[in-house]
């Protein structure tokens, strides 16, 4: 249900509420209110903006509403049975399939929407900015992990609270509209992060493995965002047995108990691989003549920090149209999965031209370490393969002709157009690998960008004719 009520055409004020109903949760919590309010202030229909004339609207905007969202697991607040497959002195047993939850409740949306819409100049300037900030309270998580003691191996539960907050930038503008030309110019950009501001216990705050080759760390951190990545800083390649010697932070070689220099290892005592000439050399942290978890750093975000897209619109005459979109992204890294599987030259795997620069022999100086078929550590995940993903794309080209009226008749046809298109047709970026289009499972609250070379999308090219009859 909801009310409206305007006053002067100049303030409106919109109020809510919704109620959701679900029988997959429990009696107690089967129900939700979700209520919302809207209100919008047009000020340039205030009497003291009548001397502003190159104003054709100006107004400011703010929202605050909730949305609810239930499990897609039925019956979950039954304990349901179901029988062995095998029986013991002529009986069947029964075990318990599906622990009850009662107190499983609506993953509650907040949302606030801040913003303000100004059109100049005979609706040719349009501008229109919005700061948002929802808050995600009581997230569900479908499959957290217990102590198996207790019978079961996961549940569903409540579990954290999620920030997903940013801003909006959506500007159009016509510097030029004359008899025959018009020329139009589409800009937008945005920015959003989500934030983590609290967690259940039992979710797991880090998934990820370093110490196994070619695995990255992710963590879940309160208050800050996801997407994170993490793992060892790639220095280069060990070139000689002299650079294998550990240095303490002032550049000195460690001296171990026997007088003798200590030689880097890997994850000792449970590893105690020792660095050879030719292996990955990692930044060792803390100096401490140990590449292990104590040396794992940040290494980047897979959020972009700005996405949008702009293009110019021009007319001519009404009959010539061409339109240009370009979309963007800047300010976030991929994971180039692909180097790490043509680079390792630790398995069977066709390898890029890349490893024919790798270390031979001592003195060889090289950014890709020696070859170890299926041992050594030389393709732990590190900054090696971290790299920028900004780029810009020409998305779409449109060039169309919409035919006279005179010639359309004459066809038989009210309105007739002929049209060609090209879509992703180019993409400026520094990136190294395939395709810098990539984004993490949004489902995934530990989603990393991982670029594994999937198939890219098409450059595709059309060529058309439309009309009306």
């Amino acid at each position: 249900a909801s009310v409206q009520y305007g006053l002067l055409d100049r303030y409106i004020v919109n109020v809510g509420v919704r109620g959701d109903g679900n029988s997959r949760f429990g009696a107690d919590h089967r129900y939700g209110l979700f209520p919302s309010v809207s209100t919008r202030w047009r000020v340039s229909g205030e009497p003291f903006m009548k001397s502003f004339k190159f104003l054709d609207d100006f107004s400011f905007r703010a929202s605050y509403g909730q949305s609810g969202n239930a499990p897609t697991r039925d019956y979950s607040f039954y304990n349901l049975y179901n029988n062995f497959n095998w029986t013991y002195l002529g009986q069947s047993g029964v075990y318990s399939s599906n622990i009850q939850l009662d107190n499983l409740r609506f993953e509650k949306t907040a949302g606030t929407n801040v913003g303000l819409n100004l059109i100049m100049f005979k609706n040719r300037v349009n501008l229109d900015i919005e700061v948002y900030r929802n808050r995600t309270t009581n997230l569900l998580f479908p499959a957290l992990q217990i102590p198996s003691f207790n019978g079961y191996s996961s549940i569903s539960q409540n579990g954290g609270t999620l920030d997903n907050q940013g801003y909006e930038v959506g500007f159009n503008f016509t510097p030029l509209k004359t008899k025959n030309w018009t020329v139009d110019f589409a800009f937008n950009l945005a920015h959003n992060e989500n934030v983590v501001r609290s967690l259940s216990p039992f979710v797991s705050l880090t998934t990820g493995n370093t110490n196994q080759n070619g695995e990255y760390l992710a963590t879940l951190q309160p208050n800050n965002p996801l997407g994170s990545i993490y793992g060892y800083r790639y220095l280069g390649v060990y070139k000689d047995a002299s650079q294998t010697i550990a240095t303490d932070a002032n550049g000195q070689q460690i001296i171990g108990p026997t007088g003798q220099p200590v030689q880097m290892r890997f994850n000792y005592p449970q590893t105690d691989y020792l660095f050879q000439p030719g292996d990955a050399k990692y930044d060792d942290i803390n100096h401490d003549g140990v590449i292990d978890y104590r040396d794992v750093i940040y290494l980047g975000n897979g959020n972009p920090k700005l996405t949008g897209g702009f293009g110019p619109t021009i007319t001519y005459k009404r009959n010539w149209r061409l339109n240009a979109f370009f979309s963007y992204r800047q300010g976030f890294d991929l994971v180039n999965n692909t180097m790490i599987t043509t680079t390792n030259m630790s398995g069977y795997n066709n390898q890029s031209t890349a490893v024919l620069r790798r270390w031979r022999q001592p003195g060889d100086e090289t950014d890709i370490p020696r070859a170890l078929f299926n041992r050594g550590y030389n393709w732990l995940g590190s900054s090696r393969y971290v790299q920028d993903g900004s780029f810009i794309k020409l998305t779409s080209v449109t060039l169309r002709y919409n035919l006279d009226q005179t010639l359309a008749k004459k066809l038989g046809v009210k309105n007739a157009s002929i049209y060609g298109t090209g879509q992703n047709l180019y993409t400026w970026t520094k990136y190294l690998g395939q395709d810098p289009e990539v984004s993490p499972r949004s489902s995934d609250i530990y989603r990393r960008a991982i670029d594994n070379s999937t198939t890219p999308a098409n450059k595709v090219y059309t060529i058309g004719l439309t009309g009306t009859f």
